[in-house]
């Protein structure tokens, strides 16, 4: 091979390479997403990684269609749910990849996108859109949403937008407070172990530990002692004006000093890790012995 094909063949191999990693690059980066899946459970936590010891980001509800973007192992989905993105466990979710038809509200992400006759790149062109243009997604299929936008349906390909909210066809969701998301949180932990000092479920609960830890998952840093946090945390509120979410807290010392803590549900109840001998348990704050030692609640949210 003379010198010009040598260059002309060295300049082919370099563009092939660089192309071939712009494509991976983009598969990579982009939010290609392969399908659906419904929640299978009340409330489902959307993590901000696949972990339960990650923050909360929000909560789908039960029934709901979760556009999956990636299997991350498998224990957990990456998931798309109405514009929140984040991570959800596996075993909570049905019909994966097989949930092809939802409601939702789309963005147009890149420029001159074009709205295809069917999900394959060599379809038909029925319209072109620019970045900003809303459209109205009705499914996906194989990594191509389904939509409809100016009085047109056709297909879209997943990384070349976004989904930004519910769509009007959407059940209207049911919203709950963030101190009812908290307390509710908190009440999956009902009969794990009490152990002095531990802050997880994987090793049990003290009072401020349980605390510390619900709270830790919505993204909130509190003080790891009872003491601490009446100290510290947020402002407080009378007994009549608890909310689910507030932190209740107790004196055993004839008022001295704050010696337990617990997470007011709603009702006049509270969860709590209360002993060793009961673990954690729902109280009433009308028994006479926890009337007797009240000391006073906190709202942090």
């Amino acid at each position: 091979m003379n010198k010009p094909r040598k260059l002309l063949f060295l300049i082919l191999t370099v563009i092939l390479v660089c192309i071939a990693f712009a494509v991976t690059a983009s598969a990579d980066n982009g939010e290609i997403c392969y399908g659906a899946a419904t929640v299978s459970a009340t409330q489902l936590n959307i993590r901000s990684g696949p972990s339960t010891e990650k923050t909360i980001l929000g909560t789908a509800n039960d029934k709901s269609i979760l556009v999956i973007i990636e299997k991350t192992n498998d224990d957990w989905y990456r998931v798309n749910y109405y514009g929140t993105v984040g991570y959800v466990k596996a075993d909570y979710l049905t019909n994966i990849l097989t949930a092809e038809n939802f409601s939702a509200a789309g963005s147009i992400s890149k420029t001159d996108v074009r709205l295809r006759k069917t999900f394959n790149a060599e379809s038909d062109i029925i319209a072109t859109f620019q970045p900003g243009k809303s459209v109205e997604v009705i499914g996906i299929n194989t990594g191509w949403y389904k939509v409809v936008a100016d009085g047109n349906t056709g297909y879209i390909r997943s990384d070349l937008m976004e989904i930004v909210g519910p769509g009007p066809n959407t059940p209207a969701p049911v919203t709950k407070s963030l101190g009812r998301q908290i307390a509710d949180y908190a009440l999956q932990f009902e009969g794990y172990r009490y152990i002095y000092g531990e802050e997880s479920p994987s090793t049990g609960f003290d009072c401020s530990g349980l605390v510390w830890y619900v709270y830790k998952q919505f993204g909130y840093t509190v003080e790891r002692t009872a003491s601490a946090q009446y100290r510290t945390a947020g402002y407080s509120v009378s007994k009549s004006e608890l909310q689910p979410g507030d932190l209740v807290f107790f004196s055993n010392n004839g008022g001295y000093s704050v010696t337990h803590v617990g997470i007011y549900i709603g009702d006049n109840q509270f969860v709590h890790a209360s002993t060793s001998d009961t673990g954690v348990i729902i109280s009433s704050l009308g028994s006479d012995y926890y009337t007797r030692v009240w000391y006073g609640a906190k709202r942090i949210v």
